[in-house]
């Protein structure tokens, strides 16, 4: 049986969202990545946060997903998060990842 893979959680800006619309496409979109175990977007900060397997789910992966549901992620301006930090406040009561 082979290790667990190494999950690392990523924040990056996404540019051009305006609606609650605009997030799920790029939820939906991105959560298709292989190796992206969770997706959320916060409209008002204009961020996506991205938990996945960067040997699976690259930088460039996850922008090609954003372009393709029709908005611009930077990339480039990525912030590492410690992991967990994606995480609502019932998942870390319940333990969960």
């Amino acid at each position: 049986m082979s290790a667990p893979a190494e999950l690392q959680v990523v924040r990056f800006p996404v540019r051009d969202m305006t609606c609650g619309s605009c997030v799920s496409r790029i939820v939906r979109s991105v959560s298709r990545v292989p190796g992206v175990a969770k997706v959320s977007v916060d409209l008002r900060r204009e961020t996506a946060t991205v938990r996945r397997e960067p040997s699976r789910a690259p930088d460039g992966a996850l922008a090609a997903a954003v372009a393709a549901a029709g908005y611009e992620a930077d990339l480039d301006s990525a912030e590492e998060l410690p992991e967990g930090s994606d995480r609502g406040l019932l998942e870390r009561l319940l333990g969960r990842r």
